[in-house]
């Protein structure tokens, strides 16, 4: 009884503190700098908006789908926010004829996989909750032109150089010819930021080929739009407003390779990760991936991640390094003050919500990075701002209801967005929550009924 009454003495203490300290992101809303980009905007001077909802719930074991239409082509496309540009296999778009476009190419490192093919400025319809704008899709819609890869071959290339290859997959005397894969079904978006590491080979992962950066006009007509989107479990907002940007509390970027360029082009956020204790920080940079499960990083030269090796359940390899069960990895992104602006932590092999399917350590150089996969959503929505080179994460009403969904919770009732309180639990003890210092509080959220 003791323990409830002090469980729930917490719960009233955290709510009391709501408005300091939102699940792990103090003073939400704020703006925290950082050198690269500009001031907080009025986000109440745009209001040109529209809600892309997943196709299917978000789930760990899938890349989330949105709808949309190509050159007479509906596709339930899949999002990825750690890469930039979209493939379309050849045999999806028959309109296009074969001599169009410009030799390109794309690889994937987490997958190693190469795609060639050319590129094609498309057209892109993107239907929102309400449908689109024909027969088939009726309601809100979006529309987008960007360069897209149509792709006329696909192969996996395992031993692909990303700093010497192109075009193609050079040969290995220790493996077979790879064999080229199928193009009739190769549907992907990359919508992230911070991509073109690349800048002066593959200009293909440039603002430019963000469908989500070059949206036009919304339910046909042009309005005051602020570029940007934000990404939660739910769905997509493109165009940022004073109402879908409230709780994130943004950060500053620094500029990307091709900023000069193209001003919407932006750095991908700084973050510091620290393995079981927060003394030895790695800070680096970080990327939001929902284009996979897993988690990667990269510690800094003399940082060790515990690890082990276990049986390869696919690919060439037959033994890959895991991070060892057990470990605890906790990721902070820097705000100002020595602070964080937002934190979160997870055992591996806890089977917490925002656990990776599995974390893979990549060795040791600098600087330290970190991918935090596409699990990171069950705690966070995030913004990104191109406009003003400003990146915000947000523990989220959502965020909480797709985490009690995972862990099949569904007795709990939720309550409604607007009385939802969201805190943090640390150390409980007869005297309620302790005082917090930086890296100390756990980052579990609850909802309770106000």
């Amino acid at each position: 009884m003791r323990n409830a009454f002090v469980v729930a003495a917490s719960f009233v203490i955290c709510c009391s503190i709501f408005y300091i300290r939102d699940c792990h992101v103090p003073n939400s809303g704020r703006n925290d700098t950082n050198k690269g980009s500009p001031s907080s905007p009025d986000y109440h001077l745009y209001n040109h908006t529209i809600f892309l909802p997943f196709v299917e719930p978000f789930s760990s074991a899938e890349v989330p789908l949105v709808s949309i239409t190509v050159n007479a082509t509906h596709i339930d496309m899949p999002i990825d926010t750690g890469s930039t540009g979209t493939l379309i296999g050849a045999p999806l778009l028959p309109g296009i004829s074969n001599d169009i476009g410009t030799p390109a190419y794309q690889f994937y490192s987490s997958s190693r996989l190469l795609y060639t093919g050319r590129l094609v400025d498309l057209e892109i319809e993107f239907h929102g909750s309400a449908g689109g704008r024909n027969h088939s899709f009726p309601g809100s819609y979006a529309l987008a032109t960007v360069p897209v890869l149509v792709v006329d071959t696909s192969l996996r290339c395992p031993w692909y150089d990303e700093q010497v290859d192109t075009f193609e997959c050079p040969p290995n005397p220790k493996f077979p010819t790879p064999t080229p894969k199928k193009t009739n079904n190769i549907t992907y978006m990359g919508v992230g930021f911070g991509r073109n590491k690349m800048a002066e080979k593959n200009r293909n992962d440039t603002p430019r080929s963000n469908p989500f950066l070059n949206v036009g006009k919304i339910d046909g007509y042009f309005g005051p739009y602020r570029n940007g989107y934000t990404v939660s479990t739910k769905g997509v907002h493109l165009g940022l407003t004073e109402q879908n940007t409230k709780g994130f509390v943004f950060v500053n970027l620094k500029t990307g390779y091709t900023h000069d360029e193209d001003p919407r082009d932006w750095a991908m956020p700084d973050m510091c990760f620290g393995i079981n204790r927060w003394e030895d920080m790695n800070c680096g940079s970080a990327l939001i991936d929902t284009g996979i499960p897993q988690m990667y990083l990269r510690t800094d030269i003399g940082v060790e991640i515990p690890n082990v090796t276990v049986h390869n359940p696919s690919h060439e390899e037959l033994w890959v390094k895991r991070v060892k069960p057990g470990t605890e990895i906790m990721v902070g992104f820097p705000g100002t003050g020595g602070k964080f602006a937002s934190e979160y932590s997870f055992e591996v092999g806890g089977g917490e919500a925002v656990e990776p399917s599995f974390a893979v350590p990549e060795g040791q150089a600098p600087p330290p990075f970190i991918n935090t996969g596409r699990n990171f959503l069950y705690g966070h929505s995030v913004a990104f701002d191109a406009d003003g080179g400003r990146f915000g994460p947000w523990c989220s009403a959502n965020a909480m209801e797709s985490l009690l969904n995972r862990h099949r919770m569904n007795h709990v009732l939720l309550p409604h967005r607007s009385t939802v309180c969201c805190f943090l639990l640390t150390h409980v003890s007869a005297s309620g929550i302790m005082p917090t210092i930086l890296g100390a509080w756990k980052s579990v959220c609850a909802c309770v009924e106000m």
